[in-house]
């Protein structure tokens, strides 16, 4: 395998749009594009004051959901309920049942193209990392089930109903991060999002900490595969303490473990270096077939029997095992040889249960949620409902709906503002983008490869800590501009193989809010759509550039005309192209920032 290819994709690799085509194509005149965006933009973190507040059924959906659409708006007006209070307690606790939601589109979606996504484990390792017998994989099929993994993730994630299952999948593919990229995992990444991840998203964890231990793309990223007795691999025993369960807070260091407190109920409140090392020891043996030179000795020793080629499926080695018994946190965990894997199994029952994974999962949930700090009362009153259901097949559903329910949930705004993909994502929904992301169609990668720069494209977080989930992080300029570049493009983009069809439904969304030609003037279509994406009526200096924007009748001559005269939605023709006008104005909304707030 070229490694150099794989992790610097040549230009030869990427399926971009050619530079000299935009979104729109058919236009000899370029549509203009509005020289007042910078002035309406401010990035969140330089306001101050009082922010505006929209409605709850709006700041929800842009809290445990990747924001709102029609269809979604439509259904929580109808639930049950005299209150909108009502209507959204009734909405959350359908979420909280995702398997009772219909996601048929989503289902015919993701049949469209896809070849991978129902493969078994195995299947992915001998077609797509090893062929048995030995033979080339072409650089396409060894990416594709990563690539389809990606390309799903968008799916699920503007068209889904089950949006807080969406969110829950984000939330633990950050905790357990594991790199796409890194060696052997794209080929196997269907299986860590749908049989590791997915299945426990509003489940039980102590189950996910299970199969994240066993899975072979966890195992291949932190070293695990080849942890074996005579050098034990501390990578993933590291990470599996103070990334995934105990957290670094309650690391203390080269502390003798007996000087580590204890609670009242006699459990070590921290680890210790020395626990990093025993843990380790533990997890030697946890491997997989095909993590080992050994596995393809088969190859040299005619006649080569295919039967015998590895399977990329999760293996105990027991010669590699260490045998001894490993104190981890001020407990002994003994080998048992009619039970080889009791060991690990018993220090993930004690991880899984003890407080301090407690309150670092409460405390990241509620981070996700709420606030970058969230208030202590409520990351207690999670963390003890994960802590006391820690053996329940439904404990993060336990917990997400004390999150949910609560008035610091349901009554703070502001507190967090939108990742590069929940933006994006956000905007996509809004517009209603019809785009399909079939893998087979040129222009889904011309997606892949166009939102890379923007700083947070699923599953490329290099390190094992996820992406960050702090404000801070996301104000740079260049992961902001690669994000409102990206969702420009995608407002106006066309599908140029049959009739330069737009993807988008702006104008077909404006004219239902306005069936009446004579009330399509600019000042109410950027109302219209200012408050659709940000749940606020636009304050008046940003109205009014809009609108100005919006009534312009020649692009060659930007001088805005009547607010309040109505514009041809159905012509896009030179000089005023009114379509193009209109998605301009509503990409524009995209940058503001009332709209990146959560």
């Amino acid at each position: 395998m070229n490694l150099y290819r794989k992790k610097h994709h040549p230009a030869s690799d990427k399926n971009l749009p050619p530079k000299s085509i935009g979104p729109v194509q058919h236009k000899a005149t370029p549509a203009f594009n509005p020289g007042t965006a910078a002035s309406m933009t401010q990035v969140p973190s330089q306001l101050r004051g009082g922010i505006p507040t929209p409605s709850l059924t709006h700041r929800v959906l842009s809290k445990m959901a990747f924001g709102s659409n029609q269809a979604d708006l439509d259904h929580i007006s109808g639930l049950g309920g005299a209150s909108e209070m009502d209507r959204i307690l009734a909405y959350i606790d359908e979420q909280l049942e995702p398997d009772l939601l219909d996601d048929s589109v989503v289902d015919n979606m993701l049949n469209q193209g896809f070849q991978t996504l129902n493969k078994t484990q195995q299947q992915f390792f001998q077609q797509h990392v090893h062929i048995p017998g030995g033979g080339d994989i072409p650089w396409d099929v060894h990416i594709q089930p990563g690539r389809e993994t990606v390309y799903a993730t968008f799916i699920r994630a503007i068209n889904s109903k089950r949006q807080l299952q969406e969110m829950m999948a984000d939330f633990w593919h950050n905790h357990f991060n594991v790199y796409m990229e890194g060696d052997n995992i794209q080929p196997m990444f269907v299986h860590y999002d749908r049989d590791v991840i997915r299945p426990e998203v509003l489940g039980n964890f102590r189950n996910m900490l299970y199969e994240v231990t066993r899975s072979n793309c966890m195992l291949s990223y932190l070293g695990n595969g080849v942890n074996e007795q005579s050098a034990p691999n501390e990578n993933y025993a590291r990470e599996l303490l103070e990334l995934h369960t105990i957290s670094a807070a309650n690391y203390f260091g080269h502390m003798p473990w007996q000087d580590v407190p204890v609670d009242g109920q006699g459990r070590r409140t921290g680890y210790v270096e020395a626990d990093v090392q025993e843990l380790a020891r533990a997890l030697t043996g946890w491997s997989f077939s095909g993590a080992s030179w050994q596995d393809y000795q088969y190859l040299y020793n005619p006649p080569i029997n295919p039967n015998l080629a590895p399977t990329g499926l999760f293996m105990f080695r027991s010669d590699w095992h260490d045998q001894g018994i490993k104190r981890v946190m001020g407990t002994d965990f003994l080998y048992d040889s009619n039970n080889p894997e009791k060991d690990v199994n018993d220090i993930l029952d004690m991880l899984a249960e003890h407080p301090a994974t407690a309150q670092f999962l409460a405390l990241k949930l509620c981070r996700r949620f709420i606030a970058d700090e969230p208030p202590q009362s409520i990351v207690d009153q999670v963390a003890n409902t994960l802590q006391q259901n820690w053996q329940a097949s439904d404990q993060i559903k336990q917990a997400m709906e004390v999150l949910l329910k609560s008035n610091e949930f349901l009554s703070t705004w502001g507190e967090k503002i939108k990742r590069p993909f929940e933006k994006l994502i956000s905007a996509l929904r809004q517009i209603e983008y019809g785009f399909s992301f079939d893998p087979t169609v040129e222009y889904t990668n011309w997606h892949h490869w166009g939102f890379m720069d923007s700083g947070q494209h699923p599953f490329h977080w290099t390190s094992p800590n996820g992406y960050p989930d702090y404000k801070s992080h996301w104000l740079g300029a260049s992961s902001t501009m690669s994000t409102w570049k990206f969702i420009q493009w995608t407002s106006r983009f066309r599908d140029g193989h049959n009739g330069d069809v737009p993807f988008n439904q702006i104008v077909e969304i404006t004219k239902t809010a306005f069936p009446n030609p004579s009330d399509r003037t600019a000042n109410n279509m950027v109302d219209f759509w200012y408050q659709r994406a940000c749940g606020i009526i636009p304050d008046s200096n940003s109205q009014d550039k809009l609108a100005k924007f919006m009534s312009y009748q020649d692009n060659t001559t930007p001088v805005g005309s009547d607010r309040n005269t109505p514009i041809d939605l159905d012509s896009n023709d030179w000089p005023g192209y009114n379509q193009e006008r209109l998605f301009a104005v509503v990409s524009t909304i995209f940058l503001t920032a009332e709209f990146s707030y959560r």
